[in-house]
């Protein structure tokens, strides 16, 4: 597995051997840093989730990786964009940060690093110039006839109220979220989409890291490794001979 490293390299991988067989080296460590290159080229990338007469979309613009020794898990911080559209008009619009985490999980026979057990921490609105809710004279004049609007003097509960069943009550009741000017409303009333939309992105994706055989660190791990766990801040190799 050593023949894509350069001769410096494949002494370095000789070396680690012995001192792993004296009993010298027993791990390696992994630091943010390090992790964050191996994940920085994923961004941005964007999903999409369903709404009411529309569509959201969520734009990870960055991600930051945390380590959380206690209780063994990996988590990566996202700075995000979301946007939610309603016929082709934007009536909200945010930057939220998103956090997921996992647990790592070392197959031997197979060399490759698993994140397991993943789960969304954690949804939390940012506040500031990019943020955007319409008001409820804007969804009045978009969204329902100038008849209706002339009628109820502007009033969107009031127009709401003339929906009946159906997918006009579902339309009317989305609607109804954007009465108090509340981007936090908003936001909240979305997130169990988001935690789906996150969810069925995720099982998408190759949540898995095969040691590669250019990197002489990571050679020595797929001879010597035999463990992964979050310690002291960083991801902790353990080696054994």
């Amino acid at each position: 597995m050593t023949q894509n490293l350069s001769f410096k390299d494949k002494c370095k991988v000789y070396l680690a051997q012995w001192l792993v067989k004296w009993g010298k080296l027993t791990h390696d460590d992994f630091t943010k840093s390090e992790l964050h290159d191996l994940v920085k080229g994923s961004f941005p990338y964007s999903f999409t989730f369903d709404i009411p007469m529309g569509t959201g979309t969520v734009t990870v613009l960055e991600g930051n990786i945390t380590l959380d020794s206690e209780s063994n898990r990996i988590g990566l911080q996202c700075l995000s964009a979301l946007n939610i559209v309603v016929a082709t008009t934007t009536i909200y619009r945010a930057h939220v940060v998103f956090t997921v985490s996992a647990s790592p999980y070392y197959d031997k026979n197979m060399s490759t690093l698993y994140l397991t057990d993943v789960t969304t921490d954690s949804v939390t609105l940012v506040n500031d110039d990019y943020a955007l809710i319409k008001d409820t004279q804007f969804l009045m004049s978009r969204f329902f006839p100038k008849s209706v609007n002339t009628l109820l003097g502007g009033s969107l509960k009031s127009a709401l109220s003339l929906f009946s069943a159906g997918t006009s009550d579902i339309a009317a009741d989305y609607l109804q979220v954007y009465l108090s000017g509340s981007k936090q409303a908003v936001l909240d009333y979305h997130i169990p989409l988001i935690n789906s939309a996150i969810k069925k992105q995720i099982k998408q994706e190759d949540l898995s890291h095969t040691m590669r055989n250019d990197h002489w660190r990571e050679v020595l791990f797929s001879k010597a490794g035999q463990n992964v766990r979050v310690e002291d801040d960083v991801l902790r190799f353990y080696l054994i001979e």
